[in-house]
């Protein structure tokens, strides 16, 4: 066996195993960094998810507040419009009534001329 052939060939080995292991570390290091990356971009999704909810929320308690605020504006339009149609009966019952005063002093002011 020669002795130089050996220490060439385990020279070789080292140096190809060296390159390999710098490769690994240079990956090793890519992932570290993306992995960094991640955390911080799971960390941004987080708080945007955080303020979307706050957001939702605020928006249903505005909606609940304008269908209540709905719901009290049909209940007075509902009490005006039967307000209104007691009006109009009544003004048609006044009308009646005047029409039926000014038949009789027009018949009266009639039979005495």
């Amino acid at each position: 066996m020669d002795v130089e052939k050996t220490i060439q060939f385990l020279l070789e080995n080292q140096a190809r195993f060296d390159a390999r292991q710098a490769q690994l570390d240079e990956r090793y290091a890519q992932l570290v960094e993306q992995q960094a990356q991640f955390v911080d971009r799971q960390s941004q999704f987080v708080d945007r998810q955080s303020q979307f909810e706050e957001r939702m929320t605020r928006i249903e308690n505005v909606l609940l507040d304008v269908a209540e605020a709905q719901t009290r504006t049909n209940a007075i339009l509902t009490t005006l419009t039967e307000r209104h149609v007691e009006l109009a009966q009544s003004h048609n019952a006044t009308e009646q009534s005047l029409n039926a005063l000014i038949a009789v002093v027009e018949r009266h002011i009639a039979d005495h001329k």
